[in-house]
């Protein structure tokens, strides 16, 4: 029985130090995740930051990062798009793929 508190207690820190989630997702010229990022504002609230994040495809240097993470811009809804809302993320969590690639990572 003491075995499961411990669980509890070390699933409840790390639940109290989760900052977000990420899905994978293809694109058409290359793999990126999109997510959500937690944080809190001046008032002490929870906010939710909707991101996608690209590999850096011109990683010039050892320090240069792996990976860029965007705040997710949104996009205008399409008649074509059901699934998706007006901030082009489903409700998986993910982007549509229309989501524009930075020329960065191009």
């Amino acid at each position: 029985m003491n075995k499961n508190m411990d669980n509890n207690t070390k699933e409840s820190e790390w639940k109290k130090r989760e900052r977000g989630a990420l899905w994978k997702k293809e694109g058409k010229s290359q793999n990126y995740l999109t997510g959500v990022i937690k944080s809190l504002d001046d008032m002490g609230q929870e906010v939710k930051s909707k991101v996608i994040v690209f590999a850096n495809k011109n990683k010039t240097s050892e320090n240069a990062p792996d990976f860029i993470i965007y705040e997710s811009k949104e996009m205008p809804q399409t008649e074509s798009s059901d699934t998706t809302s007006t901030t082009g993320m489903d409700m998986g969590g993910g982007a549509d793929t229309n989501e524009e690639i930075p020329a960065l990572l191009k």
